[in-house]
């Protein structure tokens, strides 16, 4: 008799028991990947417990493998991310509460509409993976666990404009693996999350260590590159900047009667600080028209120009040969140039399905936006000798939208007004957000908020200085020029192709001594 392989079965088949036993329970398995989705929030800015949403991840595969039903493994991963999101994203609902002029039990009832959609897709992946799991041999469900987590995430990043927060790869700040970000971009770092998670649940259930062996390989190069990571890019001049955090709170900012006060202050500030090369302003800082204010302005900009100083600012912009608002960003003084955003806010900019969400909004007296898209492949701005590629607020999570601007531009720039979200985790996960932008391009990041966190961020994505929240301040600090490009800004996501060409071949090579059906 073969001890050996006596004692491996044994071993197998007391896993494929607890595997079973997942799904002996699928109400009270919904309720455990609720709790670990909530817990999960605690991986990302700004309390960055990581390990908890990799253990949440592999959890979650097990019950997709356990699962009985379609119908089941949906439910486990609707739940999952109902708990994701209603704590990752539950800031939403200051911004509705305090200033949709809802009452309480609508706020909530759009709050959790908001949450429930971003995490159907969840439910979409639970059930792609149980259909497709019984196709495959068993040796192929890491990739496939893999694949269906990024494809169905991508989605939910894309559709209907996308809202692609809180991604897997978001987690990975505190660790290693934030030194493949200049490699492979967001996309690659979620997968990469993806991938451990699925290698330890294997190893757990399936005494399969071969993906984790890959994934300890790949944790092991990172840890190498935070030691001697090449040097992508290279500095090639300072500029000095400065950020003006008016913070005027949103009841306020609007007011007619504060127009002029808030723009005499931005311009007081300014004065102040005109010493340096580049001052900016936060998203709709002036709260007129461009076309209003520019008159006004003009023997401001003309002071600017005679001290080689540009003003970056937000600021509404209404084009009467389109017929249309647009939020913008302009540039003044030494510069020149303006942007209008291309990314909107879904449900605070635009509405999706506006011809029938509308009437909903007018029933419940909710102001729509009329702000409209911008076109894409917009020139960057001028600030002197520098080109300044801008992102308007939400437009810093769409890390393609931000390559296709990098290329052209020596200096980042995010303009927000978070003060939307109050005192809540939102503004700071935005913060994270842009810290990631900057460390897969290669550039410094600037970002000035209304009521902050208003930053100043290195091309390692590290913040080198920043304002605390809810004060009225300036920030004064240097950035550097670059030359050169990263990886990700020159190959894109082809890093993310080769290690899911990896998975895959891993995946085909002859695997375990068990049914493909199991």
């Amino acid at each position: 008799m073969n001890t050996n392989a006596t004692l491996t079965t044994d071993v197998l088949g007391w896993r494929l028991r607890l595997l079973h036993s997942f799904t002996n329970h699928p109400f009270l398995q919904s309720i455990a990947l609720l709790l670990l989705g909530a817990v999960s929030t605690l991986s990302f800015a700004p309390f960055y417990i990581w390990p908890i949403y990799i253990l949440a991840a592999a959890y979650l595969m097990l019950a997709w493998q356990g699962a009985h039903s379609a119908k089941h493994a949906s439910a486990f991963g609707f739940s999952f991310a109902l708990g994701l999101f209603g704590s990752g994203i539950s800031w939403v609902y200051v911004s509705i509460a305090n200033f949709g002029q809802v009452g309480f039990p609508i706020a909530i009832l759009i709050t959790f509409g908001l949450i429930a959609a971003a995490s159907i897709y969840w439910a979409f992946a639970g059930a792609a993976y149980f259909k497709l799991r019984t196709q495959l041999n068993l040796a192929f469900r890491v990739p496939l666990f893999v694949m269906t987590i990024l494809l169905f995430e991508w989605l939910r990043s894309t559709l209907f404009t996308g809202f692609p927060w809180l991604l897997p790869g978001y987690i990975i700040e505190k660790n290693w693996l934030f030194e493949f970000l200049p490699i492979g971009g967001i996309w690659f770092a979620s997968a990469l999350v993806a991938l451990t998670s699925a290698a330890i649940a294997t190893a757990l259930m399936f005494k399969q260590c071969r993906y984790l062996v890959v994934t300890g390989l790949l944790w092991s190069a990172a840890g190498l590159l935070t030691f001697t990571a090449p040097s992508y890019v290279t500095e090639t001049d300072t500029k000095q900047v400065t950020l003006v955090q008016g913070n005027v709170s949103q009841d306020q900012k609007w007011l007619p009667e504060n127009a002029a006060p808030t723009l005499t202050y931005y311009q007081q500030a300014t004065l102040e600080n005109i010493s340096s090369d580049i001052v900016i302003w936060p998203e709709t800082a002036i709260t007129y028209e461009l076309h209003q204010v520019q008159p006004y302005l003009k023997p401001f900009s003309e002071d600017l120009a005679q001290q080689n100083t540009t003003v970056i600012t937000g600021v509404p912009i209404w084009d009467a040969e389109r017929k249309s608002y647009f939020n913008g960003v302009w540039a003044t003084g030494n510069g020149f140039g303006m942007y209008e955003k291309q990314k909107l806010v879904p449900f605070g900019e635009y509405v999706p399905l506006a011809d029938w969400v509308g009437p909903i909004f007018d029933l419940f007296g909710m102001p729509m936006s009329q702000f409209r898209k911008g076109p894409s492949n917009q020139p960057t701005l001028q600030a002197g000798e520098l080109s300044v590629a801008p992102f308007i607020c939400y437009e810093v999570v769409y890390p393609e939208l931000v390559r296709s601007m990098v290329r052209d531009s020596d200096v980042l720039l995010t303009i927000s007004n978070d003060g939307w979200f109050g005192h809540s985790i939102g503004p700071l996960q935005h913060l994270q957000i842009a810290q990631f932008r900057a460390k897969e391009a290669g550039r410094y990041m600037i970002r000035a908020t209304n009521t902050g966190v208003s930053a100043i961020i290195d091309t390692n994505g590290h913040i080198k200085s920043e304002l605390p929240q809810f004060v009225r301040a300036t920030l004064t600090g240097e950035i550097s020029t670059v030359s050169g490009n990263t990886p990700y800004v020159m190959h894109g996501n082809l890093a993310l192709w080769l290690l899911l060409a990896l998975l895959a071949g891993l995946g085909a090579l002859p695997s375990f001594k068990l049914s493909s059906r199991q």
